[in-house]
């Protein structure tokens, strides 16, 4: 039983990068380069809000709205998924 729940774990987490990977290709081009940058930077990359409004030449405080309007664009998109 302990390999079939491995197997089922490993295919879920396979399936979830899968859906993310589809929802992040989805709403990408609805946010202008810089907002997208500046999101993928705090999230994927795991830089600090601070590094990566210095490093883009914008506010502090866009940096935390660009990464607050594409994870809500992207928890919409993720509920109309799971709603079909």
């Amino acid at each position: 039983a302990d390999e079939s729940s491995n197997a089922s774990r490993e295919w879920n987490l396979e399936h979830d990068r899968h859906v993310m990977a589809r929802l992040l290709e989805q709403v990408r081009p609805r946010f202008e380069a810089k907002t997208w940058e500046a999101f993928h930077r705090q999230m994927f990359d795991g830089q600090r809000a601070d590094v990566v409004a210095a490093d883009l030449g914008m506010p502090l405080n866009s940096v935390y709205v660009a990464r607050s309007r594409v994870l809500s664009t992207l928890r919409r998109e993720a509920a109309g998924l799971i709603d079909e």
